[in-house]
């Protein structure tokens, strides 16, 4: 059985992440309608298309699925794989640094040797317990 879980997303980061795309499409047209060589238009026109891509791609794709045997991570076009045998801890965090996660109200999932990735399913209470269940409540 697969449970899935999409990200819960802090109200500061949509104004952050709207100003960011129209920043970019903002230089876009500004380099589009000056006069610059071609060069340098392809290259803004298509830096500007990829990041606005991965930002709508993370910001409309971060999701976690937990299944028998796994702990899926995808966050646009990136993705973690986790066996549930070797999740060792799992722990609430406001860690900012980067992770698959569009809040602070995360969760540290400590796997492996001393590796981590931070959370933030939008149902916390129900994301731990299917881990509980796929973990037969070892913590």
């Amino acid at each position: 059985m697969e449970t899935r879980f999409l990200s819960k997303v802090d109200g500061w980061l949509v104004p952050v992440m709207v100003l960011a795309m129209a920043g970019l499409l903002g230089a876009l047209i500004g380099v589009l309608v000056t006069p610059t060589p071609w060069p340098v238009r392809v290259l803004v026109a298509a830096v500007a298309v990829a990041v606005i891509l991965l930002l709508f791609a993370v910001f409309r794709g971060t999701c976690y699925t937990v299944t028998e045997q796994e702990l899926r991570i995808v966050s646009g076009p990136f993705r973690w794989t986790i066996p549930v045998d070797e999740i060792t801890a799992i722990d609430p965090s406001r860690n900012p640094l980067s992770s698959p996660a569009l809040s602070l109200d995360r969760l540290k999932i400590s796997y492996g040797k001393r590796k981590f990735v931070f959370i933030s399913p939008s149902d916390k209470a129900g994301f731990m317990r299917a881990m509980e269940r796929v973990r037969g409540g070892q913590e």
